[in-house]
């Protein structure tokens, strides 16, 4: 498929991930850049909400001590008929907190930005679907379908819309 005729969210998506794993970056400081983002976007749009606070305190405690410094793996798409490899995930250190959060969710900012998204919902798609592609790559589907579920509380406080 060309680049062109991939969904916005899937190429911007990529785009992020790609970044993250360059960078060796922890499950844990993933999550919580791409949450402050998330939450920076939403804040814009909705304006300030007890319920993000409390979305992304879950996120924090979200994972399980032997999953927060696993690196964020890349999912490797399978081509038609060929077959599928995964990666062994791997142990980083994990960046300064919070500052180090505050750092890396500036970039995936400016990332999302340099990309020039047609909309600001194919933004947080991208941004939802980079959460949870993360997941799974580091931490398997069953989790991730956790995540999905804790994304799918938030999005009902917004009338009845899916964040993701």
């Amino acid at each position: 498929m060309i680049e062109e005729e991939r969904p916005e969210q899937v190429r911007l998506g990529d785009e992020i991930m790609r970044f993250l794993v360059k960078r060796e970056t922890s499950l844990a400081d993933t999550l919580e850049a791409l949450t402050t983002v998330l939450l920076h976007v939403l804040s814009s749009q909705y304006g300030r909400s007890d319920e993000f606070f409390r979305f992304y305190e879950q996120v924090s405690k979200f994972l399980g001590s032997t999953e927060r410094d696993l690196a964020v793996g890349w999912i490797p798409k399978r081509p038609p008929g060929g077959l599928a490899f995964t990666l062994q995930p791997r142990t980083v250190t994990m960046v300064e907190r919070p500052e180090g959060i505050l750092r890396l969710a500036t970039e995936v900012g400016d990332l999302i930005t340099k990309c020039e998204p047609k909309s600001r919902e194919a933004g947080l798609d991208a941004l939802t679907g980079t959460m949870l592609t993360a997941i799974e790559a580091t931490c398997g589907r069953e989790r991730a379908d956790e995540f999905d579920l804790l994304m799918g509380t938030l999005s009902k406080q917004f009338n009845g819309q899916r964040v993701q």
